[in-house]
């Protein structure tokens, strides 16, 4: 494109406005105003609802994304034990990290926790 050229703003994709936050308490579902005693009466205590609801289903989506996590452990290990796992990962074609759950796992259930 030269520097001549000019485009138009109609041919440029723009993103739909955003709906008023009141727009959006109009929306809500019955249940979901259940908890509140009557409408909010300015766009400040609007703002602030939204920004309340919006904080407790940013908490229940992180519950649920922790729920099945894997936590890390660190180990210390001498020089020989360590030589020793990663040899054996090597001979067993598996990771030193599988070798060490399998032997926790073990553990685990042979003292019955």
């Amino acid at each position: 494109m030269s520097g001549r050229e000019h485009l138009s703003l109609e041919e440029f994709v723009t993103a739909p406005k955003k709906k008023l936050v009141v727009d959006v308490l109009d929306a809500r579902s019955p249940e979901a105003d259940a908890g509140l005693a009557e409408p909010p009466a300015d766009r400040a205590e609007a703002d602030t609802i939204i920004r309340q609801e919006a904080r407790k289903a940013l908490r229940r989506v992180k519950r649920e994304r922790v729920k099945g996590e894997s936590f890390f452990v660190n180990v210390s290990l001498d020089r020989r034990t360590k030589r020793r796992l990663k040899l054996a990962s090597f001979n067993a074609e598996t990771s030193m990290q599988s070798i060490i759950e399998a032997a926790v796992i073990k553990y685990l259930d042979d003292m019955g926790a």
